[in-house]
């Protein structure tokens, strides 16, 4: 364990002035979750975590060669967290080289220990009432959701303006707004998005927003059945839609089901809507 901190602490030296910035032939994106970077204590060199989230943070480090994950952290709400010291003389840019591109920093929204998913919980249908919905990709759908982060999302058809419910109740964590167009993989983070936490530590996002289209605040509380945001075409996608997916731990999506339909998988092609 101390020779990973030794290669950690070199690696992070030279990664500092990297991390969270844009890389090239990115999309212009958001890593405004938390802020990271050293801090001089006397002789001592401080790696330090703050969290600008209302949402806890699992911060990890893989090894990149082997895809050898070395070590995780919890990052509680607005707080922050020493991640490693480094103390004694620093080794000189030619060795820092050397292990530059060693270690990957990760860190995902939620935490284990404080993630017990209600999987009997019935979630409402997160559009407005008296009108049928078709969903157009449901459970292990072929095109998109068929990785553990999108494995039980569903799109529902909402065109362009549309209102957009939550579909539980909990806390407002992320807004993202900001962001004008829609296509490829290249602007796979580049949607308008709500990310709401819930009472058993899952967070729902709700994906595809339009322009501004936001009616709630980060740290606002919404009940069940709230009018949050507009639905817009934003991000990578081929047309309009509502992306709602919830999901536990490391961005992993469970299994989720509604008012009406206790049970039962959503089908594609067929439309569905709001029953109390």
């Amino acid at each position: 364990m101390q020779r990973i901190y030794f290669i950690l602490s070199i690696f992070f030296l030279s990664a500092l002035y990297s991390f969270g910035q844009k890389q090239k032939d990115e999309p212009t994106t958001y890593l405004d979750d938390l802020s990271i970077g050293w801090r001089k204590d006397m002789d001592t060199l401080k790696f330090i975590a703050k969290s600008k989230s209302l949402a806890p943070i699992e911060i990890y480090f893989t090894e990149e060669k082997n895809q050898i994950e070395l070590q995780s952290f919890i990052l509680k709400p607005k707080d922050s967290i020493q991640l490693i010291n480094y103390s004694g003389e620093l080794p000189d840019s030619t060795f820092i080289s050397r292990f530059k591109d060693s270690i990957r920093i990760g860190y995902f929204l939620g935490h284990q220990s404080l993630i017990e998913p209600d999987l009997d919980y019935l979630y409402r249908m997160p559009f407005k009432k008296r009108k049928k919905y078709e969903v157009s990709q449901s459970f292990n759908g072929k095109f998109s959701h068929n990785s553990l982060q999108s494995r039980y999302a569903i799109d529902f058809q909402l065109n362009v303006g549309e209102p957009v419910y939550a579909a539980r109740e909990g806390t407002v964590v992320k807004v993202v707004d900001w962001f004008t167009k829609q296509g490829g993989k290249n602007l796979i983070h580049a949607a308008n998005k709500i990310v709401i936490l819930h009472s058993d530590g899952t967070l729902a996002s709700y994906v595809h927003l339009d322009y501004k289209g936001s009616f709630v605040k980060e740290g606002e509380i919404v009940k069940k059945g709230q009018k949050i945001g507009i639905s817009g075409v934003t991000g990578y996608t081929r047309g309009p839609h509502l992306h709602f997916v919830v999901r536990k731990e490391r961005d992993i999506a469970i299994p989720i089901y509604f008012e009406g339909y206790k049970g039962k998988i959503l089908k594609n092609g067929k439309r569905y809507k709001v029953i109390e």
